[in-house]
């Protein structure tokens, strides 16, 4: 029998408080490679804090992440050292230049020149088209077109496919899906399980629980600032999760 995978992500007691009010209480989770790992909870619950502490958008106040098995020093818990960890993250606002191609918004801050001076479009092209054919997208039909001409399910897939191009490790998903319709919200779920296919570890946050039961290996419930409980997704209806969410 294979023994279980090391913990590509520990989360260990995270704590943070704003004016003294504590967002997140003594926060914990694990995450293994080729792993969805759903976070659910109310509005409030301290979701958004237990995420922007792993993305380094936050720093806590106490507690411990450790990712790869690296211990993330206080002085290196940044966005910048985080993403170097190969930690990325899809907020739900997307963060894509509508007039910008799909090209140009996967290489967004990081746009290849040639000689220093010329930016590199042979490269950019040839990577975008290697990442969508890896998340097996193709309704992406043109890389010409700006972003604004696209789907929602389109727009989703290429900010999801830019995380994937440079977080090999971790991808962080914030309501994937929100706003979107059923064709393209299935367009958006077929990605998803393209990565747990190459073994990249995922965390969704989503109030869609449908879709948590679709995905997630497992899930994690945040009430009131904390992590309450922990469940497989065989091992709960969604009815007990709905209990656990407005309970604890």
């Amino acid at each position: 029998m294979n023994s279980p995978a090391k913990p590509i992500l520990e989360v260990n007691s995270v704590s943070k408080a704003f004016g003294g009010v504590e967002a997140l209480r003594d926060g914990s989770l694990k995450l293994s490679p080729g792993e969805v790992l759903a976070i659910v909870g109310a509005n409030g619950a301290g979701k958004s804090t237990l995420i922007k502490i792993i993305a380094g958008v936050l720093t806590p106040d106490r507690g411990d992440i450790s990712i790869k098995g690296k211990s993330i020093a206080r002085q290196d818990h940044t966005v910048g050292f985080i993403r170097q960890m190969g930690v990325e993250v899809v907020y739900q606002d997307l963060a894509i230049v509508p007039n910008m191609t799909a090209p140009y918004n996967l290489f967004l801050g990081r746009v290849p020149r040639k000689f220093g001076i010329f930016v590199d479009e042979k490269k950019m092209q040839e990577k975008t088209r290697e990442v969508l054919a890896e998340l097996k997208v193709e309704t992406v039909q043109s890389l010409k077109r700006p972003i604004s001409e696209m789907s929602g399910g389109q727009q989703q897939s290429i900010a999801i496919g830019r995380a994937i191009a440079w977080g090999k490790e971790i991808v962080i998903l914030d309501e994937p899906t929100a706003a979107l319709g059923p064709n393209e919200t299935q367009q958006v779920e077929r990605v998803i399980n393209e990565i747990r296919k190459r073994n990249t570890a995922t965390i969704l946050i989503s109030h869609n629980l449908d879709q948590v039961f679709r995905l997630a290996d497992r899930l994690v419930v945040v009430h009131q600032g904390n992590t309450s409980k922990e469940f497989m997704r065989n091992e709960v209806t969604i009815d007990e999760l709905v209990k656990a969410i407005t309970t604890g």
